[in-house]
């Protein structure tokens, strides 16, 4: 079990304006592995830095703790529209990534937001928490789907097993909910192979 003590010394480089960001960054993620609700506070206090691109990242590596100690910052970021748009979009992303459906209408009333960044990343992140609601997660076991080879919590599950050709059709449909674009998008990520990547790149 890691330490407060070791927390602790990671999370004031983290918080430091004065260190370097590449050092910022590993102490980011170093915290993100560890995890705990020690971790989550210390990243939360970094969200009054001048970088937006510290920020962003703070977000998303709340959002792939899953813990659910970050929402009350997160919703703080979401809500504070001084704050740069990619830094309050994915702090909508990651509160859909924790899961918790606490937030879900908060997230519906940030899906009408006048900044269309943040607006659509509420709405992906209304639509994965209630495919969460429905037991769309039994997809992830029952085959129907192909694994996710990188471990990561993403905004949209991928898309029930199909070929490249109609992954390729779904994802450029404008005419569909971005929710099934962004499905048709992973599930060709996670097969991974050259057609697929082919497809992504139209």
């Amino acid at each position: 079990m890691t330490s407060v003590e070791t927390v602790t010394a990671v999370g004031q480089v983290l918080v430091d304006p004065a260190v370097g960001l590449t050092r910022r960054f590993r102490a980011l993620f170093t915290l993100r592995n560890l995890g705990g609700a020690e971790a989550v506070q210390w990243i939360s206090k970094a969200f009054s830095d001048e970088s937006a691109l510290l920020k962003h990242e703070l977000a998303y590596c709340l959002g792939q703790m899953q813990d659910t100690s970050a929402i009350p910052s997160l919703t703080a970021v979401l809500k504070d529209t001084q704050q740069d748009p990619m830094v309050r979009h994915e702090a909508g992303e990651a509160l859909g990534a924790i899961g918790d459906l606490v937030v879900l209408d908060l997230l519906k009333e940030y899906s009408q937001d006048p900044v269309i960044e943040v607006a659509e990343t509420c709405q992906l992140a209304v639509r994965r928490l209630e495919w969460l609601q429905t037991r769309g997660e039994k997809q992830l076991d029952d085959g129907s789907t192909d694994e996710n080879p990188y471990c990561s919590v993403d905004p949209a599950p991928p898309a029930e097993r199909k070929s490249v050709s109609e992954l390729r059709i779904a994802l450029l449909d404008e005419t569909l909910p971005l929710f099934e674009r962004y499905r048709a998008m992973f599930a060709l990520r996670n097969l991974g192979n050259k057609e697929a990547v082919l497809a992504l790149g139209d």
